[in-house]
């Protein structure tokens, strides 16, 4: 049975979308703002043009000004989670969010009133009727005026009353954006742990089935797909012993038999049956048609990595896949019993590394395969397991730069002889 634990953690494989923090919060304070200022614009240039003249008269102002920026930017950055940032659950009651603005409001009135009284030149308040007030030695406020003032005053409070509805519908969006996060993770959690319990199932036809639903969640949720190509892999990694049918054949020339036989004595368990080659290759399958969706494509798997180390291949076909980014893909210690397919596979990034691998009959095919930055490394190779005349490169076909093929004992060989009677 499939163990799903190997080499992943959940909590670093299943990840979610990253939310975009909304602008529409700015959009509502500018529009506030706005009103405020249209409601009075002749004496906000006042108040502009005596605060650029006598900026130590508003110290106040700036200090409210800075001490509510202080405010805001000094909270707690989200958390990052698993699942993309996870939204703080607001820690203070509602109750005392509008008790506080309500204060703020009443310090803005007050300082307002003051500011207002003082660009004015300090004026006494005078009970006279209504009407233009008579010109006296000392500037004066009748009952006019004075509802004047209180009107602009009530008029920046009323701004502050809206923060307040602000504030709440704020409030409300936070925790509807909390809840959002709990659902996504929920049932992206849900259906990482049901595609494992399917990929663990000991029938083939549900494995099957936890395959594909281990792809799709790949190309649904991108911050999770190198967990669910990790778990896809490490299923080919696990213990196989192929049948005859499949191990390509040909064990390759006169002596190597031996050798082979050395090769499959590891693989032990008993043989594999044909559903499971089925769905090893289905994943395969899988992979190289995930390289060919193009980078711009949302289920692109390209630019990630591929981990077959000692795994077991009894064939298997990456015909046309691209290969891009910096991504890694590594047959280390990997077991090739049959063909292993790169025809016009393009390699533009990363590296494909056959450190250690043993050839047990079987071969591997870049015959037409396009090398634009992308290294694959095949000079690595286990040399007691290599089979000179299954050929990765046409012969006659100049070798590309990017294709680093082994030694050939035979070229070894006449190279020493060579030597030899140099040195005789």
């Amino acid at each position: 049975m499939f163990d799903v634990s190997e080499r992943l953690q959940v909590s670093q494989a299943v990840r979610g979308f990253p939310r975009k923090l909304p602008v529409r919060h700015v959009v509502v304070v500018a529009l506030l703002a706005t009103a405020v200022v249209a409601a009075a614009p002749e004496w906000w240039g006042h108040v502009v043009v005596s605060a650029a003249r006598w900026p130590g008269r508003f110290w106040l102002v700036a200090v409210l000004l800075l001490a509510a920026v202080v405010l805001a930017a000094g909270g707690r950055r989200r958390k990052a989670t698993a699942v993309g940032h996870r939204p703080r659950t607001p820690t203070t009651s509602l109750l005392a969010h509008v008790a506080l603005l309500l204060a703020v409001a009443v310090a803005v009135a007050v300082v307002v009133g003051v500011l207002l009284w003082r660009l004015l030149g300090e004026p006494a308040i005078s009970a006279s009727p209504v009407g233009p007030a008579a010109p006296t030695a000392s500037a004066t406020w009748n009952v006019q005026q004075a509802l004047e003032g209180v009107k602009i005053v009530l008029t920046v409070v009323g701004g502050v009353g809206a923060v307040v509805a602000l504030t709440v519908a704020y409030r409300r969006q936070r925790l509807s954006e909390v809840a959002a996060y709990r659902e996504d993770t929920k049932v992206l959690l849900d259906r990482f742990c049901a595609a494992a319990e399917l990929l663990g199932s000991p029938e083939a036809a549900v494995r099957t089935a936890g395959v594909y639903a281990f792809a799709a969640l790949a190309n649904d949720a991108p911050e999770a797909r190198q967990g669910c190509i990790d778990v896809l892999c490490a299923y080919l990694r696990q213990p196989y012993e192929p049948s005859p049918e499949a191990m390509g054949g040909d064990a390759g020339p006169p002596g190597r038999s031996e050798r082979a036989q050395v090769t499959t004595e590891p693989m032990q368990g008993g043989r594999a049956s044909a559903q499971d080659r089925q769905l090893r290759l289905t994943i395969i399958r899988l992979i190289r048609d995930n390289l060919h969706f193009p980078e711009d494509d949302l289920r692109s798997w390209r630019g990630h990595d591929f981990d077959f180390s000692g795994a077991v291949f009894d064939g298997g076909d990456f015909s046309g896949a691209t290969f891009t980014g910096n991504g890694t893909v590594t047959f280390a210690g990997a077991t090739i019993t049959g063909p292993l397919m790169f025809t016009d596979a393009t390699f533009a990034g990363g590296i494909v590394s056959f450190d250690g691998a043993r050839f047990a009959g079987g071969s591997v095919c870049f015959s037409g395969a396009r090398f634009t930055g992308g290294v694959v490394d095949l000079s690595t190779v286990d040399e007691d397991h290599w089979v000179p005349a299954a050929r990765p490169w046409p012969v006659g076909v100049p070798v590309p730069a990017g294709l680093r093929l082994p030694a050939d004992p035979a070229d070894v060989a006449s190279t020493g002889k060579a030597a030899t009677r140099a040195g005789a």
